[in-house]
């Protein structure tokens, strides 16, 4: 179980919303995840897998980059997975660390 604020998820459905563009798309089945989030206070609950958590991550990393850190710092903290690139490589492949 994930809890998203409301710009956490607002960043989300942006990033599934791109579909296949991205260079890392959304997990399979992500889309419908996000699409049916239950709002029973002030957050979004969604059940997701590992493979849909470490998209959720990937999605943050990119929202950070042109936006707010503050979505992935927090799913960092809470959910201790975060997305980091490789910077030992020239191909810059990503990496789903957990997080200590």
């Amino acid at each position: 179980m994930v809890e998203l604020r409301r710009s956490e998820k607002e960043a989300l459905r942006l990033y599934v919303h791109l579909g296949a563009r991205p260079r890392v798309p959304p997990a399979d089945g992500l889309d419908e995840k996000v699409r049916t989030a239950l709002q029973p206070g002030n957050r979004w609950v969604l059940y997701l897998n590992e493979e849909q958590i470490a998209s959720v991550a990937y999605a943050f990393y990119l929202y950070s980059v042109g936006g707010s850190v503050a979505e992935a710092n927090r799913f960092a903290r809470e959910y201790g997975v975060a997305f980091h690139t490789c910077r030992c490589s020239r191909k810059n492949d990503p990496q789903v660390l957990p997080q200590n």
